[in-house]
């Protein structure tokens, strides 16, 4: 595989130092963002009294599918509070966080993100953060060797009451009535999100494997590369819980542990590498799809968005999203007017495979393609 890709020149994203020094304190004695956010939801209460989660809106689906420009597009809903690149910093208090930022003339300028994909970010743009809850309460999200997937017997009270006030906290101070995420790893939580939220929506991107697969080994390659330059970014992605790819990366194991294992064998051998992609694509639309057709009631809750029909045929496809998450379209109409303009496949790089990486590509995801309309 020979991935060609067209440098864009343009300013890499960043935090300053002292925020990466803030944030690894806050993970490493997790006692301070606790008493931080019991500090601030205690300052806030009596205005989030009556204040609910009503429908939240989750963006899943492996990593490089479209998920970041599903949420960057929802994001712009005036009903819609998501989490922003500065809370990535401090977390657990995004009202101080806010009002920190308020005041301080950093990270205003729109830059390249880290990815090297053309998408520009400054502090404000939405991000995925909740991410590091769930690595917080959830330590067995950092085990490969255990199962990933969460279903409705699960039982964390103590994590539902954090959540809940943290996202309440959020909404609010975001003048907004709806809470939005992007998070890949949800992919495995649906069921027990859909019990702690039993009025959740999905929205699952899926992309054409060949497609996607080059995307992801892109990523793996460029993130691998800039640790190398900077050893910082490998323990960054710990903090942050963005693990999809560089030396951190972890797999989701989706009652698959054996899939997994073979997995990584694959990554390991440069001649193998796209094949591990490929199973590791397969393992997370298969267990889409198995998960969809086995509950009724969370298929209901879920959209699919094949993201060659949200850049082909923005316009319904837009509409589709707006429908399924019972947004007020009239309030989103100029935002979809703007992105019907401006959506399209990316055009940065592209990849050539070997003939046996196209015939290990279509034997390991062909199958499941099919179960999105993908014929290869």
């Amino acid at each position: 595989m020979k991935l060609k890709r067209t440098e864009s020149g343009k300013a890499q994203f960043d935090f300053p130092a002292p925020m990466y020094y803030i944030a690894k304190l806050v993970r490493t004695i997790p006692a301070v963002g606790d008493t931080l956010h019991s500090l601030e939801f205690s300052r806030m209460k009596k205005n989030l009294e009556s204040l609910k989660v009503d429908r939240p809106i989750y963006v899943t689906g492996l990593a490089r599918a479209g998920t970041t420009i599903t949420l960057e597009m929802l994001s712009q809903h005036p009903d819609v509070a998501t989490h922003r690149y500065l809370h990535m910093v401090m977390p657990y208090v995004p009202h101080w966080m806010q009002s920190f930022a308020d005041k301080t003339p950093i990270m205003l300028s729109p830059t390249e993100r880290i990815h090297k994909d053309g998408i520009m970010v400054n502090r404000n743009s939405p991000e995925a953060v909740e991410e590091i809850f769930w690595q917080r309460y959830f330590e067995d999200t950092l085990d490969e060797t255990k199962s990933n997937v969460m279903k409705q017997d699960i039982n964390n009270p103590e994590f539902e009451e954090f959540y809940k006030e943290h996202l309440r906290k959020l909404i609010q101070y975001q003048m907004s009535t709806r809470y939005a995420a992007k998070n890949n790893y949800n992919v495995a939580r649906m069921e027990y999100i859909q019990k702690i939220f039993p009025n959740v929506k999905f929205l699952i991107i899926v992309r054409n494997p060949f497609d996607h697969i080059a995307s992801l080994a892109k990523q793996d390659m460029i993130l691998s590369e800039v640790e190398r330059q900077d050893p910082r970014l490998l323990d960054w992605t710990k903090i942050i819980g963005h693990r999809e790819f560089g030396g951190a990366k972890i797999c989701i194991n989706l009652d698959n542990t054996d899939t997994v294992q073979e997995i990584r064998d694959l990554w390991r051998n440069k001649r193998t590498y796209v094949t591990g992609w490929a199973k590791y694509w397969a393992s997370i639309y298969s267990h889409v799809h198995q998960t969809l057709e086995n509950n009724e009631k969370l298929a209901k809750a879920a959209l699919v968005v094949r993201y060659e029909t949200l850049c082909e045929e923005p316009d319904a496809t837009i509409d589709q999203i707006i429908e399924h998450t019972e947004l007020d379209p009239k309030k989103f109409e100029s935002v979809k007017e703007e992105y019907v303009k401006t959506l399209r496949p990316p055009s940065y790089y592209s990849v050539e495979y070997t003939d046996e990486e196209k015939r290990s590509i279509k034997d390991i995801t062909g199958t499941v393609a099919k179960f999105f309309d993908y014929n290869l």
